[in-house]
């Protein structure tokens, strides 16, 4: 955007969801940070945020006129918190373009929503098109109960995962596990990531663009994003230290990390 012509005449026009252009600034943020070192860098922290002033906030079912001709609205895509399919009308011709989509409704989006308009033309990311993939039922039994088993062992349990998605996913999966296993209360589990932490006030903030189950919760004043076994390590560099201080209860104590992004991956390269 800063480095091409999509300026000129203030022509250019970037729309995003109002939790997509939240989540997208601290995206760009920590990609700015990590890469800030390199020589190749795509872009700059000054040229990153005079790009946010290009977004245009809009929300799902809206419709946005662009241009003269051309009409489009966006639909829920069920992929991340914000993420949209878009159905794109042209001069009467009609196309749904999407990227990652599901259309499984998770712990707390909405699956991806079927637009009530048929499309002439249909853009879609397909990398698992034609594969049959594990029911969401079986992978989370076998996930919860992989991580009670070496729990039961003394063994420690390191996440490497998205700090956007599937960090909120699992944690409300495993806050919930704990929540019927009392004898995993004594258990601290933490994410450690800067990143997720501030995603996390993006959730807490757009729980009303969530499934039925985070909204009803939310109604009755329980925030599922305000954990009761889960919390934040504040400086990730140093959680090596913190479980070794941390006392064991029992023989089978143990703490559950989430090393979030390339905070993983620094740790194993030194």
């Amino acid at each position: 955007m800063e480095k091409t012509n999509f300026r000129d005449g203030r022509k250019g026009k970037v729309y995003m969801t109002h939790p997509m252009k939240a989540v997208h600034k601290f995206m760009l943020q920590d990609f700015v940070r990590m890469s800030s070192s390199s020589s190749d860098a795509l872009f700059t922290p000054l040229e990153m945020s005079m790009s946010l002033s290009s977004i245009i906030p809009v929300s799902a079912h809206q419709l946005i006129t662009p241009c003269p001709g051309v009409l489009f609205t966006p639909y829920h895509a069920g992929h991340v918190l914000g993420a949209c399919m878009f159905l794109i009308d042209i001069a009467g011709l009609k196309i749904l373009y999407t990227g990652d989509y599901s259309r499984e409704e998770d712990r707390h989006l909405v699956k991806a929503e079927v637009p009530p308009v048929r499309p002439d033309v249909l853009i879609v990311e397909s990398t698992y098109g034609v594969q049959s993939l594990e029911g969401r039922d079986d992978k989370e039994l076998h996930f919860t109960s992989l991580i009670h088993s070496i729990i039961r062992r003394g063994g420690h349990v390191l996440l490497p995962t998205f700090a956007l998605g599937r960090a909120q996913e699992l944690l409300l999966i495993l806050d919930e596990y704990w929540k019927k296993h009392p004898d995993l209360h004594n258990v601290p589990i933490y994410y450690a990531s800067n990143l997720a932490r501030k995603c996390m006030a993006v959730y807490q903030t757009y729980i009303h663009t969530m499934n039925s189950n985070i909204r009803s919760r939310f109604a009755k004043r329980d925030n599922p994003f305000v954990f009761k076994h889960i919390s934040n390590l504040p400086q990730p560099r140093g959680w090596e230290r913190k479980s070794r201080r941390v006392p064991r209860v029992s023989c089978w104590q143990v703490q559950v990390f989430f090393k979030l992004g390339l905070v993983m991956s620094n740790i194993n390269r030194r």
